[in-house]
């Protein structure tokens, strides 16, 4: 008997309290993924239907729009949306969709975009979701730029930001394990700032604040991200604040096979952590991973934790059951001082639990008293292409410039 997927909600958190309530089959709508009708101007982007598909022909800027987002739960934008190497600025949110973002809630694919000085800024209600191309997708992301700044406070629920999208997800359990598509994400770049007060759950990330099932590769991040967690967890990365690869013990083969991991990633960030009594999940590339799968990253991050329960780590805050290999990480963790408090604060995870595989990862700071769970090398290594040649031979040359370029 073939093997089926099986979506395993270890606990609360895993899942992120992500209820959306009734489960009331909708009517099967009908989408063009083939035919592209163009968008001209503000109001024939305001005006698309859910399941059709577009391209933009020309820059649009929304400077004198209060946006609404495109797509919403019920009602999820399901076509295909090319931005044509077109440009969307001035996008601004000033109210409160669930769902915040040029769309709201996404499906289908979009690439080829640039959404350029954007600020959502809002008071959430419940549940929210923000990023600047979307507060949540299921589909494909392909080449899209994001530059711009989000600032959430929700004292009422779970709180998902990040600079590109909110939440990226991939959950339909109907498929054998081999007919699974992730959700992709690749060759996007994000730069800005995130500001967070939340009362519960905070799931914050320089590209993606939640990745559930998502292959997330080839992507650039620069990003400060800033989260007051009042009397909740959480979990804030550099790329992904919390990453659940979705597959349950028996499918680790199955997992790496379909390639659910998050690889080739450049990414420099600033996060500061207030988090009170709450536990905290925070690192320069993840938050919180359970059964990732990661390889040839590479992270550099300035991490200032004040709190009690800190799990901190220059790649990964914790990680349950991960795969991490040939990546680096740099930068450095400090910490205000808290009566009592319990730390757990190292060179590349926080705080791991039967990780499968650590290998060939490496890790430069100018801390000390970190745990060191990787090999250390110097800046002028790092710095140096032949250092990459005898221990990343994998990593492509181009990738290793612009890692270089980035220490500069």
């Amino acid at each position: 008997m073939k093997k089926m997927i099986l979506i395993a909600f270890i606990s609360i958190f895993l899942i992120g309290c992500n209820f959306q309530g009734s489960t009331t089959t909708l009517p099967v709508t009908t989408v063009d993924t083939t035919n592209y009708i163009e968008i001209m101007t503000v109001e024939d982007l305001k005006n698309m239907e859910m399941n059709k598909s577009y391209i933009l022909m020309a820059d649009l800027d929304l400077q004198d729009e209060n946006w609404v987002p495109i797509g919403t739960f019920k009602e999820p934008y399901l076509g295909n949306f090319d931005g044509n190497s077109h440009i969307i600025s001035n996008l601004t949110i000033s109210d409160d969709y669930q769902y915040n973002g040029l769309f709201g809630y996404a499906k289908g694919e979009v690439k080829n975009l640039e959404i350029k000085d954007f600020n959502i800024e809002y008071e959430a209600k419940l549940l929210s979701y923000a990023g600047g191309l979307a507060g949540r997708i299921s589909g494909k992301v392909d080449n899209v730029l994001v530059t711009g700044n989000i600032t959430v406070e929700n004292t009422r629920g779970n709180t998902y930001v990040g600079l590109l999208v909110g939440m990226a997800e991939k959950s339909d359990d109907s498929l054998l394990i081999q007919d699974f598509i992730p959700v992709i994400l690749k060759n996007n770049k994000a730069t800005g700032s995130i500001e967070v007060i939340g009362e519960k759950m905070v799931f914050a990330g320089g590209l993606i604040g939640k990745s559930y099932n998502s292959r997330v590769y080839d992507n650039q991040t620069s990003a400060t991200i800033d989260v007051k967690a009042i009397s909740g967890l959480s979990a804030i990365g550099g790329l992904v604040g919390h990453n659940y690869s979705g597959l349950a013990t028996g499918y680790e083969t199955e997992r790496i096979a379909l390639n659910i991991a998050i690889y080739n990633n450049i990414v420099k960030t600033t996060i500061i952590a207030e988090t009170g009594i709450n536990q905290a999940y925070v690192g320069g590339l993840l938050g919180y991973d359970y059964l990732g799968y990661l390889y040839d990253n590479f992270s550099s991050a300035s991490i200032s934790l004040n709190g009690s329960k800190n799990n901190g780590g220059l790649m990964i805050g914790e990680d349950w059951r991960g795969r991490i290999e040939s990546s680096v990480a740099t930068g450095e963790i400090s910490l205000v001082t808290v009566e009592d408090a319990t730390d757990n604060i190292a060179t590349l995870i926080g705080l791991s639990y039967n990780h499968e595989l650590i290998e060939s990862c490496f890790w430069h700071s100018e801390n000390s008293g970190f745990t060191v769970d990787s090999d250390n090398v110097t800046m002028s290594d790092l710095k140096s292409l032949p250092w990459y040649e005898a221990n990343l031979a994998d990593w492509d040359q181009d990738f290793i410039a612009m890692v270089i370029a980035l220490l500069e």
